[in-house]
């Protein structure tokens, strides 16, 4: 019954059983929740006394002891694998109607003998515990249910479980969607993002079949956003980190790799072919216009190639003209026409989009040029002045299309608005929706011989591949055999109300679904299938038995009560002004990235984070069912990434770390700050004057009525009641935040478990004792990051695509 419950219950989130494994990262008891009877259960010290029944809708193991005379056990044979020196713990839940009912840990060697053991009685029902450490020699570890030759009654054992002190719970989180794509013939070529410790791949997509036929390791790269076909067929791949450029010559089984584009910057974000096998590219942070010719990487122009924009996001080169177009942008959108000959730059972008940050696409096919700036498709038509500039008109404005649209064909070019398959006719500068609806984010567009266009991209956790006859209107939306599968790195991570563990990808979005003590034996695999329908997640809290998850981009807010997908409530994207930013009689701009979450006793979800590319303040959303949600200003020019509620307000940590695309990164003589918000009023608390660390506070949590938080190394302790700082102690050395920007946004976790603070930072899992405050490091692992707990007390963290455990 209990095994069948839970079958039902992960089945209702829309997880799914995987096959019995290899070999374990959870130590999994055979037969612990007792649904085979008490297979696997030997009996020791006096024959009978237990059986297996039901109580309370559960398979149990009733121990009935009658006789004072006689102990009663059974235990979990045969043992499972055990390491000297390290420290175990097992739970069980029991129910005692009379008497006592004891729990033992018990250790032996590779021949059986028993080498030590640990206890703990029970004398009420509940969750019980024990631990102890293996000691020399040991091999073997298993659990003893157990009633003493003293004792007589009655108790129920269900839900034996059992976890060392450090376990690698593997992957979590799993992709399978392209993030770039180009076309050769009847073939797409598309890339598959990894991690840092997964290559990303390549696959080679036959159209005609929707089938892969040849997947190819990309070594040395995490993953890439850029792809193209050179003139004499190469295909080039842009990737991160360090921007390199990998080819591939169709028909091979390895990519080559070129090297870094001048620079070595983070992201080649685009790539587009020119004549004579020429590549074109463009990178982030240094904003960079390269060119690869010859085995030779060659910057262009000035670096940046525009002002001070950090992006060259997209572009697309008029081989005709020899002209390079340039999306732009980090703090102010910019759209450049480059002469590859004189090196002239003319920027075409209408001046009221210039107020946005970027550029997002652009594409120039059937002698016009088509820019994506947030969500709106401007056609333009480009006008070459008298004095050599060039300047552009508009021809249409199109709102809600997608990033990508197909080259033009027939006087038209198609894209996605809204979800359905749309036309532009270049002649008539008219546009046509169809009924076609692929529920798929198109990564790139082709035109097969027959006069079919064919797009390639994301569906619901798969790769699709849309086919469309403009002549018939038949199309199909197909799923691609044999596509890569592989982990997406976990980017944020929480308990649930169901007492599961969350975690939430990175870039490709996804979202695992862990079942403590419970995971299966194969740690390259999640544990569950991976739900799909979020893009990256970049926190989670659970508030009032619901799961509440912020997703970027666009600082959406989704709320989880059992039924995949969530709903979505808010979108910070959507709020504010792009022109503002929290200035003299402005409000807040869009909002982005979500890093805090945090939720008061009324059933009011505050959310903060940081805001649109190019900006600097984070705003404070508040949501509460039936009243909508709303955004608001709280400290101008600074990002929001903690948040905790106490004493009857909601208080903020901030960054002063602006968003991704401001110059410079840190607003000099900027000092993070302490806030708080009572439902009208803004309130700043000024950290004390002890604390050198002021780059960011990127922990708050409420313990005993008081609030702790981090500023870099220091801890502090401040007294909603009294608006003092009651402790003020560096308890680490302080992060880096020059060399490391990143921490400045998600760095230190504060989190309360079982009397005693916990917390990461620095790559340390650490234990501050409430009431000396003093801090002992537990645990060191290289990335570490993030933290959490389960219902029993034990702690989890990431690295890369791994979630670990940590047992208390």
């Amino acid at each position: 019954m209990a095994g069948l419950r839970r079958i039902l219950i992960a089945l209702s989130v829309g997880t799914a059983l995987l096959a019995t494994p290899a070999h374990a990262a959870d130590l999994q008891i055979a037969n612990g929740d007792f649904d085979a009877g008490l297979t696997g259960w030997s009996g020791s010290h006096s024959p009978g006394g237990v059986t297996a029944t039901t109580h309370e809708g559960r398979t149990v193991a009733r121990f009935d002891d009658l006789d004072t005379t006689k102990a009663y056990g059974r235990e979990s044979q045969p043992g499972l694998p055990a390491t000297a020196g390290a420290r175990y713990r097992a739970h069980a839940r029991v129910w005692i109607t009379s008497g006592s009912a004891d729990l033992y840990l018990r250790f032996r060697d590779a021949s059986g003998t028993l080498l030590a053991s640990a206890y703990t009685p029970g004398t009420q029902s509940g969750e019980i515990s024990v631990s102890g450490t293996a000691p020399a020699g040991t091999a073997k570890v298993s659990v003893l249910l157990y009633s003493g030759v003293a004792n007589t009654g009655t108790a129920y054992w269900d839900d034996v479980l059992i976890t060392k002190d450090v376990t690698d719970l593997g992957v979590q989180i799993e992709s399978t969607v392209p993030n770039a794509t180009t076309f050769s013939g009847g073939t797409a070529y598309a890339v598959y993002t990894g991690t840092a410790a997964t290559s990303p791949q390549l696959a080679v997509i036959d159209l005609a079949t929707e089938t892969v036929t040849r997947t190819v390791p990309i070594p040395g790269a995490t993953g890439g956003w850029a792809a193209t076909t050179a003139t004499d067929g190469s295909i080039y791949l842009g990737t991160y980190p360090a921007s390199k450029l990998y080819r591939y010559t169709p028909g091979g089984t390895s990519v080559t790799n070129l090297g870094s584009a001048e620079g070595g910057h983070s992201f080649i974000w685009d790539l587009d072919a020119g004549a004579g096998g020429k590549v074109y590219g463009g990178t982030y942070n240094d904003g960079r216009y390269f060119k690869y010719q010859n085995g030779a990487f060659t910057t262009i122009g000035s670096v940046p190639i525009w002002s001070d924009e950090e992006y060259v996001r997209t572009l697309d080169h008029d081989e005709q003209a020899n002209a390079t177009y340039l999306g732009v942008g980090g703090e102010s959108a910019a759209l450049v026409r480059f002469d590859n000959v004189t090196g002239d730059k003319s920027n075409l972008l209408p001046e009221p989009y210039s107020v946005n940050s970027m550029v997002g696409n652009v594409t120039w096919t059937g002698g016009k040029l088509f820019a994506q700036v947030n969500g709106t498709l401007l056609v333009l038509t480009v006008i070459a002045n008298a004095d050599g500039t060039y300047s552009s008109s508009t021809d249409a404005t199109i709102t809600d299309a997608a990033l990508h649209l197909s080259p033009a064909r027939d006087g038209k070019v198609w894209f996605l608005r809204d979800g359905a398959l749309t036309s532009y006719d270049l002649a008539t500068k008219t546009v046509q929706s169809t009924t076609v609806r692929p529920e798929m984010d198109v990564t790139g567009y082709t035109w097969l011989a027959d006069g079919t266009l064919a797009g390639l991209g994301a569906g619901t956790g798969r790769t699709k591949i849309l086919k469309y006859r403009p002549s018939t209107g038949a199309w199909s939306n197909n799923a691609v055999d044999g596509t890569p599968i592989l982990p997406a790195a976990i980017n944020a991570l929480g308990a649930g109300p169901d007492g599961k563990i969350y975690t939430g990808g990175y870039l490709t979005g996804g979202t695992g679904v862990y079942d403590p003590l419970r995971g299966d034996g194969d740690d390259m695999k999640p544990d569950t299938e991976t739900l799909h329908g979020l893009h990256q997640t970049d926190s989670i809290q659970a508030l009032d038995g619901k799961l509440y998850i912020g997703v970027y981009p666009s600082s959406k807010l989704y709320q989880y009560t059992g039924t995949w997908p969530p709903a979505l409530l808010y979108t910070g994207g959507q709020a504010g002004n792009i022109e503002h930013d929290c200035g003299q009689n402005q409000g807040p701009p869009p909002q982005d990235r979500p890093y805090a979450l945090a939720g008061a006793p009324d059933g009011t979800v505050y959310m903060g984070g940081v805001p649109k590319y190019g900006k600097r303040s984070g705003g404070l959303t508040i949501w509460k069912a039936g009243s909508g949600g709303t955004t608001i200003c709280a400290v101008p020019g600074q990002a929001i990434v903690s948040l905790a509620y106490a004493g009857g307000r909601v208080y903020g940590g901030t960054s002063t770390r602006g968003a991704l695309g401001v110059t410079p990164v840190y607003l000099p003589g900027a000092e993070a700050t302490l806030f708080s918000y009572d439902g009208t009023q803004i309130r700043t608390h000024p950290l004390p004057a002890a604390i050198t660390a002021r780059t960011a506070i990127t922990a708050l949590t409420e313990v005993d009525g008081l609030l702790w938080g981090m500023s870099g190394g220091w801890l502090f302790v401040f007294d909603p009641a009294t608006g003092t700082y009651p402790t003020v102690k560096k308890v680490l050395a302080d992060p880096d935040y020059v060399t490391s920007q990143g921490r400045a946004f998600r760095d230190a976790v504060l989190l309360e478990v079982a009397g005693a603070v916990y917390g990461t930072l620095g790559d340390q899992l650490f234990r501050i004792d409430k009431t000396s405050k003093n801090l002992t490091v537990l645990h060191t692992v290289a990335g570490m990051d993030g933290l959490t707990a389960d219902r029993h007390g034990h702690l989890y963290y990431k690295a890369g695509e791994r979630l670990y455990r940590y047992a208390l």
